[in-house]
């Protein structure tokens, strides 16, 4: 007994050192898990602030982007009555040469083989039906030249 008398001092010494790193090692799990948590929290509120502003600047420039190609529109709108103009009158001057040689008053090496000539139309019918289909065609490809060159403002690759 005499021997457990002599080290109950340092048993209880030992003790207390071990219930003081235990303690210690408790108290360091605690502030860990405390601070990993409040940084998770501050990261996930930065993630949302980024976000938030990501989402403003691609709405912003979404906006933006729909002024730009509304004000293009309008502008090719504008040019396309002008050149759909132009484009039929270049195609009513056609249509009148070729008239004029399907009638037999111009000359040249035109092929109105298939037309039938003005002078026997009892019903006052155009000799070339043809004209219509190239009106169509003429503001059609007028039209596609008014978007195409609507679309090579906003292309980049252009």
């Amino acid at each position: 007994m005499i021997i457990w008398a002599k080290l109950l001092p340092y048993i209880k010494g030992a003790a207390l050192l071990i219930a003081i790193v235990m303690a210690a090692k408790l108290y360091i799990a605690h502030v860990d898990r405390t601070a990993r948590a409040e940084q998770k929290a501050a990261d996930a509120a930065e993630v949302s602030r980024v976000r938030a502003e990501a989402k403003a600047a691609d709405l912003e420039h979404a906006r933006a982007t729909e002024a730009a190609h509304a004000q293009g529109t309008k502008e090719a709108n504008d040019a396309l009555l002008p050149e759909l103009e132009a484009a039929r009158a270049g195609l009513a001057d056609y249509a009148r040469r070729l008239r004029a040689q399907a009638t037999g008053g111009g000359v040249g090496g035109t092929d109105m083989s298939g037309a039938s000539g003005g002078p026997d139309l009892a019903d006052g019918s155009d000799p070339l039906p043809l004209l219509d289909d190239l009106d169509r065609c003429t503001e059609a490809v007028a039209r596609l030249k008014n978007v195409q060159d609507w679309w090579l403002k906003f292309d980049p690759a252009s």
